[in-house]
């Protein structure tokens, strides 16, 4: 059997970081690319979960979901606030 070489040509090359709050509760993933061009994305994993509803009947859905909306939406307003804060912290730096 004939060995063929390939000469590979490098089409995209990435450098990923992924850090995380003591908590695990942030994440910010920072991608750079070979270009020099950086794309990151932050995300709290308080909010994976949207809200949802169970119940015995579709009554109980229905009125389980509004709830955990209502909830969802505290939480929501209370992580907003963590990151202005974070936000305000970073502009002073």
């Amino acid at each position: 059997m004939e060995h063929i070489a390939i000469e590979w040509k490098t089409e995209s090359s990435e450098s990923r970081t992924e850090q995380v709050s003591p908590d695990g509760r942030w994440h910010l993933d920072t991608k750079v690319e070979r270009d020099g061009k950086r794309q990151m994305h932050l995300s709290n994993y308080d909010l994976i979960c949207s809200p949802m509803g169970n119940g015995v009947c579709a009554e109980d859905c229905w009125r389980n979901f509004i709830l955990n909306c209502d909830k969802y939406a505290a939480k929501l307003a209370e992580i907003k606030e963590e990151a202005l804060a974070a936000l305000t912290a970073l502009r002073q730096q």
